[in-house]
């Protein structure tokens, strides 16, 4: 791995606290909308469809079933409902806020990412550099600064116009084949991108 530039004086990386959740929310929406493609109004009109056909469809069955054929229904969905909470909730256990780290100027983030170390590996994501501070080097040091912190080896996914950048930095493009299901879902494979995985050894 190559060292990084120092950071410029009016920088400071630190750890995220819960003061700066608001603000890594606003970065990282701006990340996703740079990342995720946008929805085309068809498919926006699609989905508008598919949920008044499930309104029109509930309608229809609160209608037409008798009370007592009702509760059977009702309390399934209810317990799918709650199913799914807890399933959220046990899922994204390690999602607090505590993972992140910031690069700050002057009392303004500018960078950040979220590392989450376990026992037998790290993961990094959600690496996000403003745009008009990118080429400053930002996001290669806090890469190289999270990656003497992370447990070896260390995974992160990106899109592929940034595979040379990540590989100049020490990373390694490997195959989702060789990813464990639970190394995939931290990953956020598969989802609506075409992702590179790649590892630092």
């Amino acid at each position: 791995m190559l060292d990084p530039l120092p950071l410029p004086p009016d920088y400071a990386l630190r750890p995220a606290t819960s003061a700066d959740k608001p603000l890594i929310q606003t970065l990282l929406d701006q990340f996703r909308r740079e990342v995720l493609p946008s929805i085309s109004d068809s498919e926006r009109t699609l989905r508008g469809l598919a949920i008044a056909a499930g309104i029109l469809l509930g309608g229809y069955l609160v209608i037409s079933l008798k009370p007592g054929q009702l509760l059977f229904p009702l309390v399934g969905v209810a317990g799918a409902i709650g199913i799914s909470v807890v399933a959220v909730q046990v899922l994204t256990r390690n999602e607090g806020w505590e993972n992140f780290w910031v690069i700050e100027q002057n009392d303004r983030l500018v960078a950040c990412a979220k590392l989450r170390c376990y026992s037998r590996y790290s993961v990094l994501n959600d690496l996000f550099v403003v745009p008009e501070l990118r080429d400053q080097g930002l996001g290669s040091y806090l890469i190289a600064t999270l990656g003497k912190k992370a447990t070896k080896p260390l995974y992160l996914t990106c899109l592929p116009s940034l595979v040379q950048f990540y590989m100049r930095l020490g990373f390694t493009p490997i195959s989702i084949n060789h990813l464990s299901p639970l190394l995939q879902f931290d990953l956020g494979i598969p989802n609506q991108l075409t992702v590179v995985p790649l590892v630092m050894k």
